[in-house]
């Protein structure tokens, strides 16, 4: 897309003047150069320093029209290019499908896992509450109806295994 023929009259005229400062500048920079070889022994010199490159401005109408038409040829490329639609291509489908499946596979193992720890808390709950826990410990100790030497006898035969275990 060419602009008008105004804004090429304007283009034209903002780079000329860019590169007359441009070339200016660098005159400047060759003569101060040429007069330092001459007088390099004086610590004094008589031409002053011209201001650096990055003090000189670029006109800003320069830099407009090239952003100008850096969009159009970017806009001009998009329009050229073809759209990819994922619901038509067989690649995007498949790896739509391969994450539909890793998802709900992971689902799934998430909820086997809490089931299964449901069971199981709920199974030591069952099984360590207080009630069970203090039928374990009396089934171990005597009855009444035991014979009391029997008792002693096995008193001192866990006595003999405890002081032994400790030594």
């Amino acid at each position: 897309m060419t602009g008008t023929k105004g804004q090429e009259m304007d283009e034209a005229v903002a780079l000329k003047a860019y590169c007359k400062r441009r070339l200016k500048h660098i005159e400047q920079q060759k003569l101060l150069l040429e007069c330092d070889e001459k007088h390099q022994k004086r610590k004094r010199t008589s031409i002053k320093r011209v201001e650096s490159i990055s003090d000189q401005n670029v006109p800003v109408q320069f830099i407009c029209t090239l952003k100008l038409k850096t969009f159009r040829e970017e806009m001009k490329k998009g329009a050229e290019q073809d759209f990819h639609e994922p619901f038509r291509c067989r690649a995007c489908l498949a790896k739509q499908a391969d994450l539909a499946m890793n998802y709900f596979i992971k689902k799934k193992m998430n909820q086997l896992q809490a089931q299964l720890l449901d069971e199981r808390i709920q199974s030591h709950l069952y099984n360590k509450d207080t009630v069970c826990l203090l039928g374990e410990i009396l089934k171990d100790l005597p009855k009444p109806s035991d014979d009391p030497g029997e008792i002693w006898q096995r008193l001192l035969s866990t006595e003999r295994w405890t002081l032994h275990e400790t030594k």
